[in-house]
């Protein structure tokens, strides 16, 4: 595949389009992004209510910062709500003096950036441990003596919506794929902005395909919420449909791109995606399903949906979960990569075929042009380990392959061969008669 011709798919530019906006579950942030989102591609919006739960799952009502000031002797110390950042999601409200001992409990900062001003989002997820935070660089943390301080921090929350975007694509059959990426960190451009902008265009660029065997959906939503109650709300029947998900989480920066598998880790797309990234680079990192990076795979894959679910990761990288994550420290050539990765994953799913036989003995391949080559010989005999061998001995087992079920991939895996190159001498098959596809 020449990447080439993906130059029309600027993935960079449409993180800088979708990155400043204050994204949590609910709130403005993510009211007002809708707007861009919808310039790239017809979503449709499903919205659900705040304060609705789900397994103890709690969707937050829309939360704002009115003051967040710390004081030392009736000076201001540090002024939290100048940064999106400054404040720990959804902290309440707390007015009162602290000892220095006090006061560092409830101050979040990162060492390893101490000039950074961190992301803190555990009370999202851990409601029953939900406290006032204050995100600092820790630069200034540690210049802090020892002295009486007054925090004066104002919050509110208001009824909002959770809104999940979903674009969906017609293919061939009903069985679909799901791309998803995250908007619900504060002017986080890797994470996962990032995985937004390379799912959406890998879709800009399915719509310009003229055959699609498979469906295709992009769902962009807040992790771990956004999907567990879109797939909540689904019909059972529309559940099934989907075939597999492909994750995009924090793909921007320079390091290489990992592949995390689905549970089972050998379902179709884990195939799919294997043979692209060979395919690409030869040799890549991979692990087992939750060994790279924790997101919404196990919403996903929870039961009863079992939906074989990949991720696509850069992670780690220094400025996770901090402002220093903004666009002009991503990697345009690593975004490229990860949107033509992603078509070469999508291109492998699509050659993924079974067949059945339309023929009765043995076939004459030469008079359909179907013999695909002669195996080396010498002394010791034919060689059937090279690589006209292992065509040579597809080529004469085929008839057996197919009337087994044995699928593209199948056939690829067992004789050590291109997927693509398999796909389309099967589909020379085809062309003759040969070979049925099967639905």
């Amino acid at each position: 595949m020449n990447d080439s011709q993906y130059n029309e798919y600027d993935v960079i530019s449409l993180v800088e389009k979708l990155y400043p906006f204050a994204y949590s579950i609910t709130g403005a942030g993510n009211d007002k992004a809708i707007s861009a989102y919808l310039e790239e591609l017809d979503f449709t919006i499903h919205e659900y209510d705040s304060g609705q739960s789900l397994h103890g799952w709690h969707i937050p009502h829309a939360w704002q910062v009115q003051q967040a000031k710390i004081f030392c002797q009736n000076q201001v110390v540090y002024d939290a709500a100048l940064s999106p950042l400054g404040v720990g999601i959804l902290s309440p409200s707390f007015s009162g003096e602290l000892s220095l001992t006090q006061l560092q409990k409830h101050l979040v900062s990162d060492p390893n950036q101490p000039d950074a001003i961190p992301y803190h989002w555990q009370n999202l997820y851990r409601p029953l441990e939900r406290d006032w935070a204050i995100c600092i660089p820790d630069k200034l943390r540690q210049s802090l003596t020892e002295a009486s301080y007054r925090v004066e921090l104002i919050t509110d929350s208001t009824p909002g919506t959770m809104k999940v975007l979903d674009f969906y694509l017609p293919g061939e059959s009903e069985q679909t794929i799901v791309l998803n990426g995250h908007n619900c960190h504060p002017f986080q451009a890797n994470d996962d902005i990032s995985g937004c902008a390379v799912a959406i265009r890998v879709m800009q660029a399915l719509l310009k395909l003229k055959r699609r065997k498979f469906s295709y959906r992009v769902i962009i939503a807040p992790e771990l919420h956004g999907p567990m109650f879109w797939l909540n709300a689904l019909s059972e029947a529309e559940r099934h449909k989907i075939f597999g998900c492909v994750l995009f989480k924090s793909v921007g920066n320079s390091a290489s791109l990992k592949l995390q598998h689905s549970y089972t880790g050998v379902d179709d797309i884990d195939k799919a995606a294997e043979f692209a990234m060979q395919s690409r680079y030869q040799e890549f990192e991979q692990g087992d399903f939750r060994a790279i990076y924790g997101n919404d795979e196990t919403v996903f894959e929870a039961p009863p949906y079992n939906i074989p679910t990949i991720s696509l990761t850069r992670w780690p990288f220094p400025e996770y979960h901090t402002d220093l994550d903004t666009p002009d420290r991503l990697d345009e050539t690593a975004l490229s990569d990860t949107f033509a990765t992603t078509l070469a994953l999508i291109e492998h799913l699509e050659y993924n075929r079974r067949y059945t036989v339309n023929f009765t003995g043995l076939v004459c391949l030469s008079a359909y042009g179907l013999y695909k080559s002669v195996p080396p010989v010498d002394d010791s005999g034919v060689d059937y380990n090279s690589l006209s061998g292992r065509w040579n001995k597809l080529m004469n087992c085929l008839p057996r392959e197919i009337e087994d079920n044995m699928s593209v991939f199948d056939l690829a895996l067992k004789y050590q061969l291109p997927v693509t190159e398999v796909f389309n001498y099967l589909s020379q098959w085809q062309e003759n008669g040969l070979l049925v596809e099967k639905p």
